[in-house]
This record gives C-alpha cells, structure tokens and sequence, in this order.
C-alpha cells in the first residue's frame, strides 16, 4: 500500500507539514508543543519515529527521547545517558552511512561530577557542530512514557529555557489539548515559545484503511466488522455490537486462519466488557482461547500473544465479577504462559495485576507473586524495564524483604533499581501507589 493513498501516513503529512509551515522559518522557537488528544498519542509515536530515519521531511535533526519523568533533579541525567546508550548503539551504522562522528565518552564522564542540565545543553551543543550542515537545528523531541508529576516536568522545562538552549537547538514536547498542562510555562516563555495542533481525523483515517482492498477479503471483512463493532459500543448498542460481532466470527472463520479466528473472539469479547455481559464474554474467551492452541499446535506462532491476551482477558473478566482467586490465577496463567512464549516483558505487567488482586484477599499467595516476579524481572535487560511493572513490583518486594530483615537483599534491590529508576525510585513509585488507590487505577501511564 503506497503511503501516498495511505490515509494514516496522510495525516502524518500534515503533522510534519505544520512543523514546517509554523516552526522551520523562526529560529528563534526553543520550545514547540503539540497539543494532541490522548488517543493521537500512538499517531505522533509514529510521526517521530518516522523524522528519526532517512525519510522524515522535516529539516530539524530530531532525537527522539522516550525517558520517562521521575524528577526534575535527575531528569537532564537521565535524558543525557539514555541519548548517549542510544547512539552508541547506532553509532557503527551512522558513521558507515553518513562518516559522522560524535564523542560520547567525555559526556559520561560529566554527568559524574557535574550539573546534569548543563551537561544535557552542552550534549546539545556538540552533536550540532558535529553535524555536517553547520546551520541545522537539533531539535529534543521528549515523549515520555510516563511523567510522575506534571508540575515538576514544567519546573524542569522553565529551568532548561532559563539556562537558554543552544543557538541551534530546541525542545518538542507534547501536551493534552484538553488539559493544557504547559499554558503557564508559555505565557512566561511566550517569545521564545509556539503550540502547535492541527486538526486529524483519526478515527476516519481508520475506518478508510480499514476498508482499503478487496471486499471480498476475510480480513478487510474482519476490519469493517469490528470498526462498526466499535461504533456500535460509542453508542451504547448492545445489539448492535452483537451482530457485528457474529459478522465478524462468520468472516474470520471463512479465511482458514486460526489466528485471525481466535482473534475475531478476543476482540468481541473485548468490546463486550462495557456492558457487564460476563456470561457471554466467558464463553468467547473460553473457545477463543481454544482456537488458538489448535492453531499453535499447527504451526501458526502468531497464536501466542493470542493465548497470553485471552487469558488475561479472562482473568479481568473474573476480576470484574468480584471473584479475585481466580482472577489472580488466571494473571498469573498470563504471566508464566508469557514467560515460556518469550514475552518477558509482559509477563511482568500479569504478575503485578495478579499482585494487586489478590493482595488483600490472600497475603501469603501475594507474597509468593511479587517474589517471583521481581527475580524473574532482574534478569531482564535494565533498558526494556523501563516500559513495564518492575519498578512497582520492586518496591513491594523491598518492602517484604524489610519486613523480614533481609537488609543485604534490599540493597541489592536498591542497587539494581537505582540504575533503571534513579536515586529517588522507591519515593517515587510510592507516592504513585498512593495516587493510584485514591484514582482506583492499577498504572497511571501519561499517555
């Protein structure tokens, strides 16, 4: 499918297009904010993903940094060493692509003894001059995965204006269009400072590529049932998301593929969940979960994370109807059948959910949850846990080995977390935990 006639890739064109209209021609712009609507956020992931390769269309050089906001003390240093991981781990390819050469080490070495926010702009300054266009701006683009408090992520940004960014270097960051976070920052930094935001039709994007292709295609089928599935649950009509669900079963279970059939029966259920009708949602789940073991048995691999999502699905299920026991097995089914597929990652986020289920309900069983699951999770890659549970998990396990006075292995928790989370990890994580009981919500993620 050629991007041209992609309607997605059509409205990045118009996100990269107001870039271009409304920040490339004021050099004088050190921080540019898109006000986005929350479901937009995977949209602008892409858009920024595109600009880091050979065919962004924009001029700026934009690093892309996902470090998530813990406080505004450590969060320069983090930002500098996650940039720093990341072109050493590029740096081969780059140089043999490009011949660009940029010295990392002296910045390491920096960040011991010297002020992080200084260091991040000086990072800034040098990677620009490395450049071979003398004149091309380096543009930051932060999308945190998670920012801990909103208010300390605009203290940070105020500093870093304060300080003045490089000649040729400036922020990109992102803001809800409802909320308005950063309005206040803007006021005080209005000459240096645009908010852009464009207009994108996400959910009519979709709906056009979802219907894009053969007609007669199970899967282009598929598509359209479940985008009329989904506009159906907007209006509140069960019936209507009944039909279109057995359309879309009908579909999937002509096109052969277990996989594509299996899925055709989590996502009905999914959609299900909204109207409480948890007999039904049993039963699809239950044959859901069925078709996918077939069709792993016969070869078909993409069947895994099917099996990892139907049971957890089943587990949220049980959760819902008040019945933890067994919706803390069933997370922790997800998880051990997440471990054995590979999907570590994962497997991480099941345990913390079976954790939080069964917490008060059975102390012991809770205990045996978080110990496994923290042990499982130190042996992962430092970088990758940084998008999961672990830090969570972390922190009740250190609080468990505490209460049996089991110092040493609370500093070798410290010690590991302190290297993925930053000094302050356990203040942080539990003034979370505290916000999510008063919220009722097991992760509050930013986007």
């Amino acid at each position: 499918m050629s991007t041209e006639h992609n309607p997605i890739a059509q409205l990045v064109t118009k996100i990269q297009q107001k870039w271009n209209e409304d920040v490339v021609p004021n050099d004088a712009i050190k921080l540019a904010r898109w006000l986005i609507k929350p479901e937009q956020a995977r949209l602008y992931e892409g858009f920024l993903r595109l600009e880091s390769t050979a065919n962004g269309s924009i001029p700026d050089m934009t690093i892309v940094l996902l470090t998530s906001f813990t406080d505004k003390n450590t969060h320069s240093k983090n930002l500098c060493k996650d940039w720093i991981a990341n072109f050493k781990k590029e740096k081969d390819a780059i140089a043999q692509e490009s011949n660009f050469t940029w010295e990392v080490e002296e910045f390491e070495e920096k960040l011991e003894t010297e002020n992080s926010d200084l260091v991040l702009l000086e990072m800034i300054k040098s990677f620009q001059k490395a450049l071979p266009e003398k004149d091309r701006i380096v543009t930051l683009c932060l999308f945190p995965y998670e920012i801990e408090d909103v208010k300390e992520y605009a203290k940070w940004l105020h500093n870093m204006l304060k300080l003045e960014l490089p000649e040729y270097g400036r922020f990109m960051i992102f803001d809800f269009a409802k909320e308005r976070h950063f309005d206040r920052l803007y006021k005080v930094h209005e000459d240096i400072a645009k908010t852009l935001a464009v207009s994108l039709d996400l959910q009519g994007a979709m709906a056009k590529l979802a219907s894009m292709g053969d007609p007669n295609d199970p899967e282009i089928q598929f598509r359209t049932c479940l985008m009329n599935m989904s506009k159906q649950v907007e209006k509140k009509n069960l019936t209507g998301v009944q039909q279109w669900g057995n359309k879309g079963l009908e579909v999937t279970q002509r096109s052969g593929q277990k996989s594509t059939y299996a899925t055709a029966h989590t996502i009905y259920a999914g959609m299900l969940f909204g109207f409480k009708e948890y007999e039904q949602i049993d039963n699809l789940l239950i044959k859901g979960l069925a078709i996918a073991k077939q069709g792993l048995q016969m070869g078909e691999d993409t069947c895994k994370p099917i099996i990892i999502q139907s049971y957890g699905f089943m587990a949220s299920s049980k959760q819902m109807q008040k019945k933890k026991e067994k919706a803390a097995k069933l997370f922790c089914k997800q998880a051990d059948t997440a471990k054995e597929y590979g999907f570590s990652e994962m497997a991480l986020n099941a345990w913390w959910l079976a954790a939080s289920v069964i917490k008060k309900k059975d102390k012991t069983h809770y205990n045996a949850i978080i110990e496994e699951a923290y042990k499982h999770g130190a042996t992962l890659d430092k970088e990758k846990l940084k998008a999961t549970a672990m830090p969570f998990l972390a922190s009740d396990y250190y609080s468990l080995l505490e209460k049996r006075s089991k110092y040493k292995a609370c500093k070798e928790v410290d010690t590991l977390m302190k290297e993925i989370e930053g000094e302050k990890w356990r203040e942080g994580i539990i003034a979370k935990q505290k916000e999510m009981s008063k919220n009722n919500i097991p992760i509050l993620n930013w986007f």
